[in-house]
């Protein structure tokens, strides 16, 4: 299989499908990849488009040559001599006006196979997934469209109706320490994490992975446990925590998840008083003094709630919105306030 979709790191269950289908001759003409971020949807299926099109290094030796500011300024990419198309968001949301351009193109397109990929998917606004539909309902046969999204519910129904969906998992833990392990250039550890501390911190994610592995030196351990310390301690901790600043939605997803990691330790601290249970020993004896004020069930309020902010912020809300109601939320659970109005 490791000829068949290179550049996707694992899936293996997913890749024997999609291969048997190509080899069938029962390819869907509409699917949908679907999955968190970071397990490598896109990546697939511009592997696959390679595949449908026979111009898989083409197709890559062009998109890789894209500079980073130019791919976000470009609403509507063609690849591998046009027969593969990228869409995008620009800003917020896909444009109804970049559909246009595949759609009066695609009136042009000769025999040959040709593949439209639509990321994050779930920005369609509903007048932008109408305008698509009768064209997934009535598909040209040598056309094929993959959408790619990180949240299947923001689909409109009638647009999931249309196409055949193929979730993507998080990696399991040996499979995720051997990528690792394969790649140690770009997966260079920050000091204060070990291969087995990182998988636990992604849960298996490999995007997630590489963000965390972008920043040397980091210094997340200590500001997560500042956090805590803080929502603990301080007699006002909102007006303490809610000017901190985030460069953009990645920057706060990585400093969420290393606050959960520590809000992890501290809830088994909490209800176990293991230390040998903690997993980021750089601040064990902090975590250990502030975890009895977060037992009775109160660590565990906290980490569902950041569970659910972390899926506020992939469904692109607000993230200032956001981090105020994490405040909020934390603080009331840390006084043990059950009910109060929100």
């Amino acid at each position: 299989m490791n000829d068949f979709l290179p550049h996707l790191y694992g899936q293996e269950k997913l890749k024997k499908e999609l291969k048997r289908l190509l080899e069938d001759g029962r390819l869907p003409h509409t699917l949908i990849f679907y999955g968190d971020e970071g397990l490598g949807k896109t990546t697939a299926a511009l592997d696959l488009a390679g595949v449908i099109t026979g111009r898989t290094d083409k197709l890559w030796d062009s998109f890789s040559s894209l500079p980073e500011e130019d791919l976000q300024k470009m609403p509507v990419i063609t690849l591998a001599d046009h027969l593969v198309w990228y869409l995008h968001p620009v800003g917020m949301e896909l444009k109804i006006e970049q559909f246009r351009t595949f759609l009066e193109a695609m009136a042009s397109f000769d025999e040959k196979p040709h593949v439209c990929i639509i990321d994050e998917a779930q920005t369609m606004m509903a007048p932008v997934a109408n305008s698509l539909l009768k064209t997934l309902e009535e598909p040209e046969g040598n056309i094929h469209f993959i959408l790619v999204t990180h949240d299947l519910e923001a689909l409109l129904p009638t647009i999931i109706s249309r196409g055949e969906r193929f979730g993507f998992l998080p990696l399991n833990k040996k499979d995720f320490l051997s990528l690792v392990e394969s790649d140690p250039k770009r997966f260079s550890l920050p000091a204060e994490l070990d291969s087995s501390l990182l998988f636990q911190m992604c849960e298996g994610n490999p995007g997630i992975a590489l963000e965390v592995c972008d920043e040397k030196g980091s210094k997340e351990p200590e500001w997560a446990i500042h956090f805590w310390e803080i929502l603990t301690d301080s007699s006002m901790p909102f007006s303490t925590l809610s000017t901190a600043e985030f460069k953009d939605r990645h920057d706060f997803l990585k400093s969420l998840r290393w606050i959960s990691l520590v809000g992890r330790d501290i809830m088994v601290l909490s209800e176990t008083g293991d230390v040998s249970l903690v997993r980021c020993a750089s601040v064990s004896s902090r975590e250990e003094r502030i975890a009895p004020r977060w037992s009775g069930g109160r660590g565990e309020e906290a980490m569902k709630f950041l569970k659910l902010a972390e899926t506020a912020v992939a469904r692109y809300i607000n993230t200032k919105n956001v981090w105020d109601v994490i405040l909020i939320e934390l603080t009331h659970i840390q006084k043990g306030e059950k009910k109060w109005i929100r």
